[in-house]
Formats: C-alpha cells, sequence, structure tokens
C-alpha cells in the first residue's frame, strides 16, 4: 500500500534553515569559532576531530558538537562536488550529535544549542521524506531516523516515525517497540500543560500518526485506525487537516 503524506512537505522544512548555524552557543574554543566564521567547515570538522582522538579531550561535549556542527553545515551545502567528497555528512552529523548528548550529562548545553538541533531535525526529516514510500529505499529513511533518534531522545515524534518505517519494513518486533515507547513518551509530553511541541517534531509526528492509522486500517484494524487518529486529535485538537484526515481514515 502506498502512502501519501497530508502534511509532511521536505521542502517547508528546510526552507527556513539559514545556510550557516550558530555557533556552539557557551562555547570556548576560539580556534574553532573563527574557523567556523570563516566557512573553514572542513578545517574546523578535521581539527576538532583531531581533538577527540587525544585522551585529554575525549570526552569533551563541545568538541563533540563543533564536529556535529561542521559536518551538518557541509552537508547542506550546494556543491555537487562537496556531496560527492561528503556522501555521509548528514550521518556524521547525527553521529557526533549524539556522542555529544551522551556527555552533556546535564543537558544545558544542547538546550543552549536547541536551534541547532531543529536544523538538524530539518535536514534530516527533508532527506527521509522522499523514501518512505519507497519499498526498495525505505530502509534510508528507517536507519537515517535511527541515528537522529540517537541524536534526539527526547523527541518522541523521531521515535515513533522510525516505528512506522520499521512496521512498513515488516521489522515489527522492533516497530511495537518503538511505538509503544513513543506513545508512553508522548502521553506523558501531552499530559504537562506547558508541554508545546516544537514546529519541526508537530508537523512529523501527525503525518507519522497519519500513516501508522493508514497501515492500521489496511490491514482491517478499523478500531485502533481510529484510536490513533483520536490521540493525534487530542494532540492537535485545532488542526483542520488532521480533522479531515481522521474523518475519511480507513474510506477508499
Amino acid at each position: 500500500m502506498k502512502l501519501k503524506s497530508i502534511i509532511l512537505s521536505a521542502a517547508a522544512l528546510t526552507g527556513a534553515a539559514s545556510y550557516a548555524s550558530a555557533q556552539v552557543v557557551g562555547g570556548m574554543n576560539v580556534k574553532f569559532e573563527k574557523q567556523f566564521d570563516a566557512g573553514k567547515f572542513e578545517d574546523c570538522a578535521y581539527n576538532a576531530e583531531g581533538m577527540l582522538e587525544n585522551d585529554k579531550y575525549k570526552d569533551d561535549p563541545e568538541i563533540m558538537l563543533w564536529c556535529a556542527m561542521c559536518w551538518y553545515e557541509i552537508s547542506q551545502m550546494n556543491d555537487a562536488k562537496k556531496k560527492e567528497e561528503y556522501p555521509k555528512a548528514l550521518a556524521d552529523a547525527m553521529k557526533y550529535t549524539a556522542k555529544f548528548r551522551k556527555k552533556d550529562k546535564d543537558g544545558m548545553m544542547a538546550s543552549d544549542n536547541k536551534d541547532f538541533l531543529d536544523n538538524l531535525k530539518k535536514a534530516v526529516i527533508a532527506e527521509s521524506a522522499p523514501f518512505m514510500d519507497d519499498e526498495k529505499k525505505r530502509r534510508i529513511a528507517v536507519t537515517n531516523y535511527k541515528a537522529l533518534n540517537k541524536a534526539v531522545p527526547e523527541d518522541n515524534a523521531v521515535l515513533f516515525m522510525k516505528g512506522v518505517g520499521e512496521l512498513l519494513n515488516r521489522n515489527v518486533g522492533e516497530a511495537d517497540k518503538n511505538l509503544k515507547d513513543a506513545m508512553t513518551g508522548l502521553a506523558k509530553d501531552f499530559s504537562n500543560p506547558k508541554y508545546k511541541i516544537g514546529k519541526v517534531s508537530g508537523p512529523l509526528l501527525q503525518d507519522a500518526m497519519t500513516r501508522y492509522a493508514e497501515v492500521l486500517a489496511g490491514t482491517g484494524s478499523q478500531d485502533s485506525a481510529r484510536k490513533t487518529m483520536d490521540w493525534a486529535l487530542k494532540f492537535f485538537p485545532d488542526n483542520e487537516a488532521l480533522k479531515a484526515k481522521a474523518a475519511n481514515v480507513g474510506k477508499k
């Protein structure tokens, strides 16, 4: 069954992102700041990676974040030669972000650099969106969401979309675990009256829940499909597009 996203648009997600992210907020490394400011992202990335090989700096979250930001910028360059030279730049950005998050014990640096994390999510979602409806290439999207989940483990929308991708790839056990964990996390998130889902994560979650409901309806689980859309409307009660989709879920 081919699914069509009614909400998510890769172009819309990436359109607002500027070419260069802000530097590491709260950073102390002047050398990396200067290189980054000058657009010398490759030099900055290689120098930061070199520092991480030194036992003195191997656990330094700031250096990991510099690596992540540099590889992100390289991944966003509108340069065919750079894309060919660094095909894994975005994957490396996620890898170093995940390492940074593990070493950022109190989460303060992640909080200060939320704009970067949002830009990273935008880029990954945009890259993954074309593959979600392609059975032969969907594994690329699932791999991306798996890596992104490690980079932003608190984002249950990312985990939910990963679960949907796993389900479409017939990896039922992993899908069930992802979806269950995501729904548990989402219920907790939205139970907090002060919680507001981000501008990037909101559309992603709407798309993921719609896709999941369509899968359920397509396999004859109409009640579960309707319950999924009921949850989606609890999360996004004012979304008219979602209301329209909920009214037609399971209908041909």
